[in-house]
């Protein structure tokens, strides 16, 4: 079982989209935006960043997208200086298959915890323990 993050103030990031255009008209990723975003963050103090777990737009993203966005942040952090810095992915999914996918591609670009949505439509036959499971 993985260790939980270490303590201190963690906040939900935005992802940043560009306008889309006629060479790219589906908003395709802003990750220098991204980037200056998460690095402002992260040098005034913030201990770690959740990403794709905030404002919903996770669900909407490609798997290829999901994958770049934290891998590139990852490697910004590793660029400067900021080698262990903890960053943990959203893997909202209504399938569980989907939300193991989603961590094991989290993990491999680079995030170090993932942020499980727990499935609220049939909450009542699910229990603590077998979400623990």
């Amino acid at each position: 079982m993985a260790l939980p993050p270490p303590p201190g103030i963690y906040v939900p990031v935005p992802t940043f989209f560009r306008k889309a255009s006629a060479e790219e008209p589906t908003h395709p990723l802003d990750l220098d935006t991204q980037t200056k975003h998460a690095l402002h963050l992260a040098n005034n103090g913030i201990k770690g960043l959740v990403l794709l777990g905030s404002t919903g737009e996770a669900i909407a993203m490609t798997e290829d997208e999901r994958r770049t966005l934290i891998s590139h942040i990852r490697h910004e952090f590793d660029r400067a200086g900021y080698k262990d810095y903890p960053l943990i992915a959203g893997t909202a999914t209504q399938s569980i298959e989907d939300t193991l996918r989603q961590l094991e591609i989290s993990k491999e670009a680079g995030a170090q915890w993932g942020l499980v949505l727990a499935p609220g439509f049939f909450a009542t036959c699910v229990t603590q323990q077998g979400i623990v499971e």
